[in-house]
């Protein structure tokens, strides 16, 4: 994640920085985000010209000649983690309008089969409350952080501002709750800070599974009307964030986050021959 003199006071959010962070933590996982950096990748990714989504897991880009099919979701979420790394301690809040109890989150969490939950790990009602309970007595260091706000009572009120115009799908909240009391590795300061902000680039980033297709007769309506429909946010939101921000690693080679699917110049002399 480059920065100039002028974007360095700022977060990706636009938010005016508060603090420097001088935690040996926070700078190594700074550090390895940087070791692991495939320059081609981010050459690309800066470059690169949106073609269109394919569905809220798959987008198609052009650079230079080659045409290449993104994994949306592991893009993102590899961008929203690196955000939550270099912007450290510097959110802006995303306020719920109306605060959520962590215990109702918890609750339909372990009621979902994604939970794993079973009658041996004890009554769902008792595990919420131990979940709340824990979460409160983190309270201060997530909102100091991460600006994760959770008040007295238990409600979970306030979600850190990771992209200007950006807020993520918040029916991904329950389980990013249950995770983060069973996920987190809280006994060491890196893993802890690590593991926090993967559970919440997950939550952050792009997942089909919480987005709701439209109809083909209603997309060009809404895009043109509100400008606010998930295509958008891909493309206008998340793709630009990709340009600036996102120090794709080299693991993307490898594991199918980002795959070439034609080069242009071999698709005109199949036409040509037709």
């Amino acid at each position: 994640m480059k920065e100039t003199e002028s974007e360095s006071s700022l977060t990706a959010a636009a938010i005016p920085r508060r603090r420097v962070i001088k935690l040996s933590s926070v700078k190594e996982l700074r550090g390895c985000i940087t070791e692991q950096t495939h320059t081609g990748l981010q050459e690309m990714l800066q470059n690169h010209s949106f073609v269109g989504c394919v569905n809220p897991q798959w987008a198609l880009i052009q650079h230079q000649t080659k045409l290449y099919l993104l994994n949306t979701t592991k893009l993102s979420q590899e961008l929203f983690y690196q955000i939550l790394i270099y912007d450290f301690g510097n959110f802006g809040v995303l306020r719920l309008s109306t605060p959520a109890p962590l215990y109702d989150l918890a609750m339909l969490a372990l009621e979902s089969e994604e939970s794993g939950w079973t009658e041996e790990d004890g009554p769902r009602e008792g595990l919420a409350e131990y979940i709340v309970d824990f979460l409160k007595k983190k309270a201060e260091m997530l909102e100091d952080y991460f600006s994760m706000e959770i008040d007295q009572d238990g409600n979970l009120t306030g979600l850190p501002l990771l992209l200007d115009n950006y807020i993520p799908a918040l029916e991904g909240l329950p389980m990013f709750v249950l995770r983060l009391a069973t996920e987190v590795n809280w006994d060491n300061e890196k893993e802890c800070f690590e593991s926090f902000s993967r559970e919440c680039s997950q939550l952050y980033s792009i997942r089909k599974q919480y987005i709701l297709e439209e109809p083909a007769e209603l997309q060009a309506e809404e895009l043109g009307s509100s400008g606010t429909s998930w295509k958008w946010t891909v493309e206008h939101v998340v793709f630009k964030a990709f340009r600036t921000l996102l120090v794709p690693p080299k693991r993307f080679t490898e594991d199918g986050s980002i795959l070439q699917i034609a080069n242009l110049p071999d698709l005109y002399k199949v036409f040509e021959r037709c």
